[in-house]
């Protein structure tokens, strides 16, 4: 069975994750800015959201890189191995 949904949701994944870090990193920058009423606070806040987004969607992120490889190596194995005679 063909689920269409299915297949958009998983291919979307890796995008919304995108999304998702490039807001998080600027969220982090503004408020940095924000609390700390400058740039050397802001650049602070960068670098805390950019660990924040290292550990809570580094390990997504390889998920979604180990399928895309997994996909790319089914595509390659268009040829079958020949049985042994």
């Amino acid at each position: 069975m063909n689920m269409p949904l299915s297949k958009i949701i998983v291919s979307s994944y890796a995008v919304l994750l995108e999304v998702a870090i490039w807001l998080i990193l600027i969220c982090g920058f503004i408020g940095g800015w924000v609390v700390g009423h400058g740039f050397i606070e802001a650049l602070g806040g960068l670098v805390v959201s950019f660990i924040f987004c290292v550990v809570v969607l580094g390990a997504f992120l390889t998920i979604a890189d180990i399928q895309k490889t997994i996909r790319e190596i089914q595509h390659k194995q268009v040829v079958k191995p020949q049985p042994l005679e």
